[in-house]
């Protein structure tokens, strides 16, 4: 009877031992792979980039621009840039989808691209 139970919890492995399961990237890894960028209708642009456990978001519109930069965590479904030179922290929930990503701050949405492969 033992050596039964033994052989019904070896078939699983014996049959799937074979297949290699493929690692299934994070979305926090996706997120680092790229810059993102984005053209608002209004003339305006945004680029996100990272460098290590550093990130900078750069707003431009009308001539003016708004730098985010600093040391950065990343989680799953969020990202907070400490930005030492302002003294403020900003937090961002984001989605990839494979070469886009939903970038969300304070409730607004906008939809980034990816630049070539860093």
């Amino acid at each position: 009877m033992k050596k039964c139970v033994v052989c019904l919890l070896l078939l699983p492995l014996w049959l799937f031992g074979g297949c290699k399961m493929k690692a299934v990237p994070c979305n926090a890894a996706e997120l680092r792979q790229y810059n993102w960028n984005a053209s608002l209708d209004g003339g305006g642009s945004v680029s996100l980039r990272f460098d290590g456990d550093r990130a900078e978001l750069m707003l431009r519109n009308a001539g003016e621009e708004e730098r985010i930069a600093g040391k950065m965590l990343a989680d799953e479904e969020s990202f907070v840039i400490f930005d030492s030179r302002l003294s403020q922290n900003y937090a961002f929930s984001y989605q990839p989808h494979g070469k886009k990503l939903n970038l969300t701050f304070e409730g607004n949405t906008i939809e980034l691209h990816a630049e070539a492969e860093k």
